[in-house]
């Protein structure tokens, strides 16, 4: 701390206290000097004595502060930006075309038939059934009768039932239902042995086909894989296909 912070420091109370000392001192010294008159003693005093200090008036301290101000805030508005929108000047066309008339387009139709309609026939049957031998190399020594029964687009009917029959000795008959093969939805199949068998389609009217027989006494090779058996004796196969009409 210098002297300067020293004498900042030193309070009024002690101001007051230090100035009656110094009163008091030079009191002492003028009774001193007062009583020493008679013996000449006092041109000698005041010759020694100390010359006497101009009291200061009492210092002045402004308190300085060490923070400093806040900063002024400032705000700078920015103006709002507007789009000069130049408008595009039009050409006023100075050579307008004549209006042309809309075209007309006028269609002609052909007339409509006066013919009356035939009328489509109505089946005679619910089914429809036709048959084929089937060739060496489709049978290839099998001796079956292959039934599919379908509609007029082609698909497979399953769950459709049938009934071979056939004549010779006491006769007989056997019922088969579509949809047992894998191949096709439609069809079903009967193992034949000696004899003519026939088949229809039950649930409706139907067509009978046949007689259909394996007993055919003639061999026929398979040309694809060289069996010359084929088609033989009791080894004959058909194909059947009955067709749903309504």
């Amino acid at each position: 701390m210098n002297l300067k912070d020293e004498i900042a420091a030193i309070t009024t109370a002690q101001w007051v206290v230090l100035i009656m000392l110094l009163v008091a001192v030079n009191a002492v010294i003028l009774v001193g000097l007062i009583i020493a008159q008679p013996f000449g003693a006092l041109p000698k005093v005041l010759a020694q004595a100390p010359r006497m200090v101009t009291r200061l008036p009492f210092p002045t301290f402004t308190a300085t502060s060490t923070r400093q101000p806040p900063p002024t805030p400032y705000s700078t508005r920015v103006p709002t930006w507007t789009p000069t929108i130049t408008p595009t000047p039009v050409d006023t066309p100075t050579d307008v075309p004549p209006t042309v008339p809309p075209r007309i387009f006028v269609q002609s139709y052909a007339p409509l038939s006066t013919a009356t309609p035939t009328p489509t026939a109505t089946p005679a049957y619910d089914y429809t059934g036709t048959a084929r031998q089937m060739s060496p190399c489709e049978n290839n020594g099998n001796h079956h009768i292959f039934i599919y029964v379908r509609d007029k687009d082609g698909r497979g009917l399953p769950n459709v039932r049938l009934r071979v029959f056939w004549a010779g000795g006491k006769g007989g008959e056997v019922f088969l239902v579509t949809g047992t093969k894998m191949q096709d939805p439609g069809l079903v199949d009967f193992a034949m042995f000696k004899g003519s068998y026939s088949v229809e389609v039950l649930g409706g009217s139907s067509q009978v086909i046949g007689p259909l027989s394996p007993d055919i006494p003639q061999n026929e090779t398979c040309t694809k894989n060289g069996n010359t058996e084929a088609n033989s004796l009791y080894h004959y196969s058909f194909e059947v296909i009955f067709t749903k009409m309504r």
